[in-house]
């Protein structure tokens, strides 16, 4: 097995208990990463700051919720589609599909993107509109830093599309098409929930 692989469809390429352990402790991790960094989970694909400190069991909740919702969704839809898709290749795409906006939040914070989106606001409060007062160097390393999360993001429906496509045994353009707009459209339900 090529490394080039792990990237392009792990789904293909590693056994489905390998996934879902991996799965398990990414979501593990990366939900105490999400409670060490102040944020909780506010759909699949960002998240918030809010007013209160919140407990690691409520980021745990929410983020269980940010899993099963897309779970069942795309699992009913599955079973339409092939009635042969099994649960744990669906839960497998949900818990690995967010890896890349993990990754986006870590680096978000290694980076200190608060500070910086905070600098910015007071910039342009004060009336500098060029923002001559920002580093240029931070400037730059931000400007890389949001072509990145672009990046991860468009990896992160890349790899529910690979992923889906495995579970269902898909070859069709527009059922590919329908799982992000799925996707995109729960993400936004869900949003006035949480």
């Amino acid at each position: 097995m090529k490394i080039r692989n792990l990237f392009l469809n792990p789904f293909l390429d590693f056994k489905e208990r390998s996934l879902f352990l991996v799965g398990i402790v990414g979501f593990l991790l990366s939900s105490y990463l999400v409670y060490l960094s102040g944020e909780q989970f506010n759909g699949f694909m960002h998240f918030y700051h809010p007013e209160e400190a919140v407990s690691l069991l409520a980021v745990l909740k929410v983020h269980l919720y940010m899993v099963l919702a897309p779970f069942i969704l795309f699992y009913v839809m599955g079973i339409i589609l092939n009635n042969k898709t099994r649960i744990i290749d669906v839960l497998n795409v949900m818990l690995i599909a967010p890896f890349p906006l993990y990754l986006m939040l870590l680096l978000s914070k290694l980076i200190n993107q608060d500070k910086f989106t905070n600098e910015i606001d007071k910039a342009l409060k004060n009336g500098d509109h060029t923002l001559s007062s920002i580093d240029k160097g931070q400037m730059i390393l931000f400007g890389v830093f949001g072509i990145l999360a672009l990046f991860l993001l468009f990896y992160q429906f890349y790899l529910l599309v690979k992923g889906m496509n495995v579970a269902v045994n898909n070859k069709k353009i527009w059922i590919s098409i329908l799982f992000v707009a799925l996707y995109f459209m729960l993400d936004l339900g869900i949003q006035f929930y949480f």
